[in-house]
């Protein structure tokens, strides 16, 4: 299978913070929200440039959560040189990519990252409540959300594993509800019980 074709961010450091730009001119399209957290590596959106569609990768050295929101249209214009994210820092503890899977330190507490490729739910249903609510103890098996594959849907639990303690509190999701994730994303943020 052929992988299709990507270009990076371009990165730049100003007054202590890092801003992503746009390495081409386009249009912009699954931008990720504004909260969510980048790590080199992963994809974070798409470039449409004349009828081709380009994955956008974070590069390297680029860490941090989402400051500014994302473009108010589906396919938003951009052009070379744009700003496309703002980050924020995270804490000097953060895990790079590449580190376990489950577990990376933030200066609040500990990620929990998705164990698979997929569309990330926080309920069951539109209609019920979030499986987790800032200041839920979570336990070994407890449920934080769903990921949805191919219409085949399975539980993402709290595991004491990759150094995640048997029990957290949960602060926040990390991801929009319904947001496509990628494995080893983070989800959410938890800190030590």
């Amino acid at each position: 299978m052929i992988s299709p074709a990507a270009l990076e961010l371009v990165l730049a450091e100003e007054g202590g913070r890092q801003r992503l730009y746009s390495p081409a001119l386009g249009l912009l399209t699954l931008a990720r929200a504004q909260g969510e957290v980048l790590v080199e590596g992963e994809e974070c959106g798409v470039l449409l440039v004349l009828g081709r569609a380009l994955a956008l990768r974070v590069p390297a050295g680029a860490l941090g959560r989402i400051d500014n929101a994302p473009p108010e249209r589906l396919r938003a214009p951009i052009g070379f040189g744009e700003l496309v994210y703002e980050l924020g820092a995270l804490g000097a503890g953060l895990a790079r990519a590449g580190a376990a899977p489950e577990l990376a330190q933030t200066a609040s507490g500990l990620v929990l990252r998705s164990p698979q490729t997929g569309r990330f739910y926080h309920r069951s249903s539109p209609k019920d409540p979030p499986f987790a609510k800032a200041g839920d103890l979570l336990r070994e098996g407890t449920p934080v959300g769903l990921i949805e594959v191919m219409k085949t849907f399975t539980h993402v639990t709290h595991r004491a594993a990759g150094g995640l303690p048997p029990s957290a509190r949960f602060l926040r999701y990390l991801v929009a509800d319904g947001a496509d994730v990628k494995n080893g994303q983070p989800l959410l943020e938890l800190e030590r019980a």
